[in-house]
């Protein structure tokens, strides 16, 4: 996952040693939309092991690849990626930028506080983080991402 979230920051990324890179908008809205995707399988094997009160500790590079998209999760969403490559972002993430990257600061912060509680081995820290990590990110969702249509 690591790898992953630092190949999608390096494509978002706009300086480079020749110039300026100038990246697709369909290519930053696929590459958040796969990262969304694996971020939530990863989030479902972590609560499965709060479920199955499995040991945390091995858990503590995927806990912190949560918080390591979420550091980067708001640069993701630069002006002109509103439309396009089915995006779900809703046009709150532009009018409401602070809003939105302080809902992402809430989910980053709590995704460091899973992070740790995984590395210190602390199952029951783990499953107080778990559940605030999945109240931020649901907040997040529910603000600025459309409904998927039954």
């Amino acid at each position: 996952m690591k790898r992953l979230l630092a190949a999608v920051t390096l494509l978002a990324a706009t300086p480079a040693l020749a110039g300026p890179v100038t990246v697709p908008s369909d290519t930053i809205i696929a590459s958040r939309q796969t990262t969304f995707f694996l971020s939530g399988v990863v989030f479902g094997g972590l609560k499965q092991a709060v479920q199955s009160g499995a040991e945390v500790k091995p858990l503590a590079d995927n806990a912190a690849a949560l918080a390591e998209w979420a550091d980067i999760l708001p640069t993701m969403f630069p002006p002109g990626t509103d439309t396009g490559h089915d995006t779900k972002a809703l046009p709150a993430i532009w009018k409401d930028r602070a809003g939105f990257e302080k809902d992402a600061a809430n989910y980053e912060t709590a995704a460091k506080a899973l992070a740790a509680a995984a590395k210190a081995g602390d199952d029951k820290a783990f499953a107080v983080a778990f559940r605030q990590t999945a109240k931020a990110c649901g907040a997040c969702h529910k603000a600025y991402r459309k409904k998927d249509e039954d």
